[in-house]
């Protein structure tokens, strides 16, 4: 393992991060050049509002956008919305690609990711070949009234093939979410959600491939250390955790209108 670490030290993608309140903490920055995390990818999820206002989620890809502009090199920022904005939310995603830019789209929990609200949000990402991050997460107790499962995901995915769409968290209950998302190639999962371990990782490469397999920790809400670490644990081979940890998602940003 300690092999791996210096092997893939030299540039590993966080794909699924947030802002603590408005800022990307200091913290995080000395950690990420201690374990090689070149890029964090990030949203601002308007201080975690289950159904923000129009101008709180303003106010959140405000701030991202001022983390950005300070630390241009390091961070990348997907545009979050609330899909029940309407006309709103679309300009607010056009405006954040065309004159900010954004490299994507954040879902949460305002609405089912495969609702007709979402749609429009769909196509314009489809236009900007930007990669959709959406929450996804099968609970036993505490579930959200318009949180997405992977039914919904693959639901979207059916939908619209040609979207590039990443499942957050291997939607909680990984092996039946990737068996679900497993039919349609266009969809990506990643790997934070803090009771996944080695084991669920090395379920979903083995099912989907390594090449639908994206690193995510979910900071500030969760341990970048112990995210990686299990990855590196989950006894894969030095080139699928190449396209795991970085490559991927590399792969993906490089393909971002511009």
């Amino acid at each position: 393992m300690l092999d791996n670490v210096e092997r893939f030290s030299r540039g590993m993608i966080d794909a699924h991060t947030h802002l603590l309140g408005s800022e990307l903490s200091p913290v995080v920055l000395e950690e990420g050049d201690r374990l090689g995390v070149k890029l964090f990818v990030c949203s601002s999820i308007a201080g975690y509002k289950y159904y923000p206002s129009a101008s709180e989620v303003t106010r959140a890809n405000d701030d991202l956008i001022e983390v950005i502009r300070k630390l241009p090199d390091r961070v990348a920022g997907y545009c979050y919305v609330n899909p029940r904005h309407g006309d709103a939310a679309l300009h607010e995603f056009r405006r954040r690609v065309e004159d900010h830019g954004m490299i994507g789209l954040k879902l949460w929990v305002a609405t089912l990711c495969d609702d007709p609200l979402v749609y429009p949000l769909i196509e314009r990402a489809i236009e900007y070949r930007a990669p959709i991050l959406i929450h996804a997460w099968r609970k036993t107790v505490g579930q959200q009234p318009y949180e997405s499962t992977a039914v919904h995901v693959a639901n979207l995915a059916k939908r619209y093939p040609e979207a590039r769409i990443i499942m957050a968290h291997m939607a909680g209950k990984v092996e039946c979410a990737v068996n679900l998302i497993e039919p349609y190639p266009n969809v990506y999962t990643d790997t934070s959600g803090t009771p996944i371990g080695g084991a669920e990782v090395q379920i979903a490469v083995e099912r989907l491939g390594a090449r639908r397999v994206i690193f995510g920790s979910d900071l500030h809400g969760a341990d970048l250390a112990s995210n990686i670490g299990k990855v590196l644990g989950a006894g894969l081979t030095a080139e699928q955790i190449d396209l795991v940890m970085g490559h991927n998602m590399e792969r993906l940003l490089s393909e971002v209108a511009k």
